[in-house]
């Protein structure tokens, strides 16, 4: 695992419909792992999981209809995606994904840490939600994410600067 350096290009542009394959890809990536577990053939796999990720979109649209939708640059190469909406009483990261071999080197931290800053500035609870089995729990946590609620599958996690660990 290689941490991302501190002056890593780390930029965001905002996603257009030109970014539709690599959405896709960048879902796909991210998913399916427990599927092949249970020993569902490829194509199934990715049949699937293009429903699941025109599900998500239709309810992010749906949900988040003023969502800041963007991807994620390193050295100005696509390697993500961060959907955020800014609402008056919070911040809430609707999405964040990184492909395979850009996690755990810190780009991910990079990104929740500079999303805590403007939630400190903007005096509001950065929020998320995420499956209750993802790595991503621990790294929410470490950088002071609480949970506030849970149902069978996901969490809920608040990071406040006034409640900051």
């Amino acid at each position: 695992m290689t941490e991302a350096k501190p002056d890593t290009p780390i930029t965001l542009r905002a996603s257009s419909t030109n970014d539709a394959d690599f959405c896709l890809q960048l879902y796909q990536s991210s998913r399916g792992d427990d599927l092949r577990g249970l020993g569902w053939e490829e194509d199934r796999i990715s049949e699937y999981l293009e429903m699941q990720y025109e599900a998500q979109r239709n309810l992010h649209a749906s949900d988040f209809p003023n969502a800041s939708d963007e991807i994620v640059l390193v050295d100005a190469k696509p390697v993500g995606r961060l959907t955020t909406n800014h609402r008056a009483d919070e911040i809430r990261i609707v999405d964040l994904a990184l492909l395979p071999e850009f996690r755990n080197r810190g780009i991910g931290s990079q990104i929740l840490k500079n999303l805590q800053k403007q939630a400190s500035f903007e005096h509001k609870p950065l929020r998320l939600q995420v499956i209750r089995f993802s790595r991503a729990v621990g790294l929410a946590e470490r950088l002071g994410f609480v949970r506030t609620s849970e149902t069978g599958t996901h969490f809920q996690m608040e990071w406040s600067s006034d409640t900051r660990v």
